[in-house]
């Protein structure tokens, strides 16, 4: 497993682009003939859906910047 910290921007510009990707990516599939292909897409578009839900649903991703004692 990787940790990943993300500060609030960042979580929120990630958020921001799995968004936008997510719908681009179902219109891909819509229009995609090959199975082989759709296939993948769809399993993209499941890790896409996973790493939203978690990106939204973790409150804090990083602690806050130390402070300078």
């Amino acid at each position: 497993m990787i940790t990943l910290q993300l500060d609030e921007q960042e979580q929120q510009v990630l958020t921001e682009l799995l968004e936008r990707e997510i719908p681009n990516l179902r219109h891909e599939i819509h229009h995609t003939d090959d199975r082989e292909y759709k296939d993948f897409l769809k399993a993209r578009e499941g890790v896409l859906e996973r790493l939203l839900t978690t990106v939204k649903t973790t409150t804090t991703m990083s602690p806050s910047a130390p402070s300078s004692s």
